[in-house]
């Protein structure tokens, strides 16, 4: 599954449980942390929610009259969302929480569960998502340096023509205009040389998006490799 990025600065988690006494004990507990917490009364209002707005990590009852914690991990694996789901449970309803993990939830509660454990908990889900993260990061950049790599050897060899085609015509001509096109020429291609050197020896990068949803690597605030 292909991750998107900053999760681990988006401290937002979306509780799901028909006791409203519940997800206003989450809310209290998380809202400790500095997470940002969203209640969902019923499995219903949880799917209408999540239809709306993304969260990284969610937490949700098993038992539920309408949508139960099932439907919600089915919801959301279905749709790709992207969010770690946490099951609450209940003692005798623990061989239905072993069934969520292995219908891909990532983690399980056990009620009455205590404000360490849930904190916990939630702790490790946001690890997990930062640890993948910078793992989807250095695949991204392996790619972007074999790109760089494979661009600088096609491009190095007529590159170097160039320049040195405009440096002979700026030595020999008289004519000012031309000598300006050649400065021009060679000015350009020195800037090409530039960012394939820097794209080369990239170790991490910074994104810039503009406008319309464009987003382009700005190499110019990515950390190089030191000769």
């Amino acid at each position: 599954m292909l991750f998107n990025m900053q999760y681990t600065k988006l401290k937002k988690v979306l509780v799901i449980d028909d006791d409203e006494g519940v997800c206003c004990l989450v809310e209290d507990i998380l809202a400790e942390q500095g997470i940002d917490v969203v209640k969902a009364i019923g499995g219903e209002k949880g799917i209408r929610i999540l239809t709306e707005e993304f969260f990284p990590v969610v937490i949700t009852d098993l038992r539920m009259p309408d949508i139960d914690g099932f439907g919600i991990i089915d919801y959301i694996h279905k749709r790709k969302l992207q969010s770690l789901v946490v099951v609450i449970t209940g003692y005798v309803t623990i061989d239905n929480a072993i069934e969520a993990l292995r219908l891909g939830a990532y983690d399980y509660v056990i009620k009455p569960f205590s404000p360490d454990l849930l904190t916990l908990t939630v702790k490790k889900a946001f690890d997990f998502l930062g640890l993948i993260e910078k793992q989807e990061k250095i695949k991204q950049l392996e790619i972007i340096t074999q790109m760089a790599s494979t661009t600088a050897h096609e491009v190095s060899q007529p590159l170097t023509v160039l320049m040195g085609q405009a440096n002979e015509i700026q030595k020999t001509t008289r004519d000012e205009k031309i000598r300006e096109m050649a400065q021009q020429v060679l000015s350009e291609a020195r800037n090409i040389s530039n960012v394939i050197r820097k794209i080369e020896n990239l170790q991490e990068y910074v994104t810039k998006t503009f406008p319309g949803g464009h987003t382009i690597i700005d190499i110019d605030k990515g950390t190089l490799c030191k000769d």
